[in-house]
């Protein structure tokens, strides 16, 4: 009787652990960022940011191609804003969940500047 408990909480044991590591994996916060893009350094001058909308993306490291986690960050943040078709992702906050990293933040598209003459160009003409 005292071998048959001991094999009982064994099995269990061993089927908790096997639950617990291929059933859901928890979604951990990684880091907040203000601004990023894959696609843009910066904005070039006149431009601005139109807000578009929330946008969410994902990639999921192949665990039979295992490279490690360089790049799960830049390929979470490609894939939001191809989906979503935007040049920018402001209020980003990261997420990691088992092999897989998310992105969620804001959407901008890239407005150029409209017509207006701000006065900052000098104008040619006769001097005064």
């Amino acid at each position: 009787m005292k071998n048959m408990t001991r094999t009982t909480k064994t099995a269990f044991l061993a089927i908790s652990i096997i639950a617990l590591s291929s059933g859901c994996a928890m979604k951990t916060k990684i880091m907040d960022v203000s601004g990023i893009s894959m696609t843009r350094m910066n904005l070039k001058e006149g431009e601005t940011l139109q807000e578009t909308g929330p946008v969410k993306g994902e990639f999921c490291q192949d665990s039979m191609n295992d490279k490690g986690g360089m790049g799960l960050l830049d390929e979470a943040t490609t894939h939001a804003q191809k989906q979503h078709s935007v040049d920018f992702i402001t209020s980003a906050v990261f997420f990691s969940t088992g092999n897989c990293v998310s992105i969620e933040g804001t959407g901008q598209k890239i407005v150029a500047a409209t017509g207006a003459d701000d006065g900052s160009h000098a104008k040619k003409g006769k001097k005064h």
